[in-house]
């Protein structure tokens, strides 16, 4: 699983519902969100990561989502509001 645009990791933690979960800050109010990742990850609280770096690899930690299998869980917010992340890609 790769960052998807440039920015700082704002946090990791371990959510009970969509399992192992990085949190990207990007310029502009921006945030990207990855779960049911692997446990072991690349990056951490702090880091800054560049767009296209692996920040971890794809799990199955997500509880609400095991029927799915080994999946990425992805989400993408601008100023805390919800995004359709195509969007997002678009603004490149």
């Amino acid at each position: 699983v790769c960052a998807a645009a440039d920015g700082t990791v704002y946090t990791v933690y371990k959510d009970d519902l969509y399992g192992t979960t990085v949190v990207i800050r990007h310029d502009n109010g921006y945030t990207t969100t990855y779960s049911s990742l692997d446990k072991t990850l690349n990056v951490g609280p702090g880091d800054i990561v560049v767009l296209g770096q692996v920040i971890g690899t794809v799990g199955n930690t997500a509880l609400v989502e095991t029927a799915l299998g080994d999946h990425l869980h992805f989400s993408v917010a601008c100023n805390g509001q919800p995004m359709d992340p195509a969007d997002f890609f678009a603004l490149g």
